[in-house]
């Protein structure tokens, strides 16, 4: 049998030692709670997404403090066994801009009328005024609640996206 010299043992892959911290996990959660208040919720969701150990050292703090503070969530919400992180990423799908990416907290407002831009959701970034909007085509639709006092859905008014874009421009120029 061949005997085992030092240069063959220096090729093996050495493995590391499960107890042994990473970087990331010995600096904890508190430096990442401080880091996420420059952060926006979709960029704290990148952000967790880059390594499973930043995953991990995410901890439920971290998680609470983005919806407290950025999502705007009552606390009241938050319940001991509440799934933070996902409702984090619920939120996030729900209230963030198609147009430019941002997260809002109120919400974007969703483009429902039947062109190229059906169900694209877009923040009031705009700040158009309601006798500027009279100028432009509109279309009123159902929405999905039913007024009972009046016998029939409430309707809403729906603007053609393009028509918006343009008007900004006229009023920016």
């Amino acid at each position: 049998m061949a005997t085992r010299t030092a240069n063959t043992m220096a090729l093996r892959r050495v493995k590391r030692a499960k107890t042994e911290p990473t970087t990331i996990e010995a600096l904890g959660s508190r430096v990442l709670l401080s880091l996420v208040p420059f952060l926006q919720p979709n960029d704290a969701l990148n952000l967790s997404n880059a390594s499973p150990a930043l995953d991990a050292a995410m901890d439920k703090s971290v998680w609470r403090y983005v919806l407290l503070e950025q999502c705007g969530v009552k606390p009241t919400v938050l319940k001991p066994r509440s799934q933070l992180r996902k409702m984090v990423v619920g939120l996030v799908e729900k209230k963030t801009c198609s147009h430019c990416g941002r997260f809002d907290v109120r919400g974007p407002f969703t483009i429902k009328a039947e062109n190229e831009h059906h169900g694209v959701k877009l923040c009031l970034t705009y700040k158009l005024k309601h006798h500027e909007l009279h100028a432009l085509p509109v279309r009123v639709a159902a929405s999905g609640y039913y007024d009972y006092e009046a016998g029939e859905p409430r309707m809403k008014k729906m603007y053609n996206l393009q028509d918006v874009l343009d008007l900004v421009t006229r009023l920016r120029n």
